[in-house]
């Protein structure tokens, strides 16, 4: 059965607002629900989680907005989704993705915590927007079977208070994705081997990928915004910074945009790779 969880009441459109209804959500799904664009902007307050085997589907359209909450727990302070014991699909198309954002009147990275999938659950993101979080997505100890039956394709990470993604004790796969303007785009620590690969990971602050496992790294096929193998390699921490860490493999790497599967040039060598490896 699909539903839909009210929290009290439905808001009506106040003079200038944009919107005809705020559907606020504060409590666990626990069933099947379908949120469509009808029902958006969904305003999602404290920690909400996908439990009990539920489906949660997201129309395409949707806006799921987090309300700036403190001292909520979690996995990082701030309104959450959490997908527990089920599964998040977040199915937007190209000219109307699915946006995961602040509903502060200011955005500012770090407003809202996570979206964090775990364990058994499974997530499956296209064409999203994931903007303003601490971390846009955390991926925490996926079983097997979740890390090869979730997919997160041609979605968009940006402003975002510590990592665009975060991968703990989980090797699920990520592919024609754009990280960028997140502190680090990608981050990575404990047992740890996702494919990342034909995405778009450049402009970020810190990092555009922090190895903090003793694994290496498969994130060769990506676009760094440079075809500079000595400057793609100043925006990776690895082992070349921690002997501790494992490898990112970045070679080959492409010549642009990655695209919505298109075919570009891959360059097959560079220096530092070639030097040190």
């Amino acid at each position: 059965m699909e539903r839909i969880i009210y929290i009290s009441f439905i808001l009506l459109v106040a003079v200038g607002s944009s919107y005809a209804t705020l559907t606020y959500i504060q409590q666990d799904i626990t069933e099947d629900t379908t949120w469509t664009k009808s029902d958006s902007p969904i305003i999602i307050y404290g920690n909400v989680s996908v439990d009990n085997g539920a489906i949660l589907t997201i129309e395409h359209g949707v806006e799921v907005l987090f309300e700036v909450v403190i001292g909520d727990g979690g996995f990082r302070e701030g309104s959450e989704l959490y997908v527990k014991d089920g599964t998040l699909l977040a199915l937007g198309i190209e000219m109307d993705p699915v946006i995961f954002s602040s509903n502060a009147t200011l955005p500012s990275p770090g407003d809202w915590g996570c979206v964090v999938v775990e364990d058994d659950s499974i997530i499956s993101l296209n064409n999203c927007t994931i903007e303003y979080a601490k971390v846009g997505l955390y991926f925490y100890d996926l079983d097997y079977f979740s890390e090869i039956a979730s997919d997160v394709e041609n979605c968009l990470f940006r402003f975002n208070d510590e990592y665009g993604v975060f991968f703990y004790q989980c090797s699920p796969t990520l592919r024609y994705n754009e990280f960028t303007e997140n502190s680090v785009g990608v981050r990575t620590l404990g047992n740890s081997t996702p494919l990342i690969n034909y995405n778009d990971i450049y402009d970020n602050y810190v990092y555009n990928y922090r190895n903090d496992s003793a694994n290496n790294q498969d994130a060769t096929c990506n676009w760094w915004g440079t075809t500079n193998p000595g400057i793609i390699e100043l925006k990776i921490y690895d082992e070349l910074d921690d002997p501790s860490k494992g490898r990112v493999d970045y070679v080959p790497y492409l010549s642009g945009p990655a695209g919505h599967h298109g075919t570009v040039q891959i360059y097959s060598m560079g220096w530092v790779k070639s030097y040190f490896w």
